[in-house]
């Protein structure tokens, strides 16, 4: 790489934290550039609003397999990455494994609207095809059930989405931390 002045548009590929993370992030931040994109400039709404539903989507879809593997870790249950693009599936796992935990009535709550939402995600595009591409794989067109979108209503919604999955993600991996270090302070005063 040579040399440049412009060395804010050098992206880390190599960060040292967590790399889904950084996918998690990073299509979460593209779909709120786009929407505010479309916001202030009120142009491009009609060819943006596909890559901004994919961001939200594959959002998704990623933090609910992240909230997967930490809930197994937590659970102490085996488990491996779920091989499938599907919300309702992956919601599905991740709800099972969030309810082992017994949840107040306001968080019984929120995981009720969570679904809500997510399963109209999941009804507009199912394999994450949808907000790809104008056909599927056998030709039938995508999107015929959404015909409009409101940018600012959908992120709205998606963003609500997004603080409730951050939190769980959050406090997993908070428990998980604190769990290993008095795991670990406990292997020291009686295994020693």
């Amino acid at each position: 790489m040579s040399k440049d002045d412009e060395w804010w548009l050098v992206a880390c590929m190599d960060w040292p934290r967590d790399r889904w993370l950084g996918y998690v992030l990073g299509y979460r931040h593209a779909a709120e550039i786009l929407v505010t994109h479309v916001a202030t400039t009120g142009h491009h709404q009609d060819t943006l609003v596909y890559p901004f539903l994919l961001c939200w989507r594959h959002y998704v879809e990623l933090q609910l397999k992240v909230l997967i593997t930490l809930l197994q870790k937590w659970h102490r249950v085996p488990g491996s990455l779920p091989k499938t693009h599907r919300i309702d599936a992956l919601w599905g796992t991740t709800k099972d494994l969030l309810l082992r935990d017994e949840l107040d009535s306001e968080d019984a709550e929120a995981v009720e609207n969570v679904e809500a939402v997510l399963h109209q995600l999941h009804v507009f595009d199912p394999t994450s095809e949808h907000s790809r591409y104008p056909v599927k794989k056998d030709g039938t067109e995508t999107l015929r059930a959404l015909p409009r979108v409101h940018l600012r209503r959908f992120q709205e919604a998606m963003e609500r989405i997004a603080h409730f999955l951050d939190a769980c993600d959050t406090k997993l991996r908070e428990d998980i931390r604190v769990r290993a270090e008095m795991d670990a302070e406990f292997s020291t005063l009686y295994l020693d």
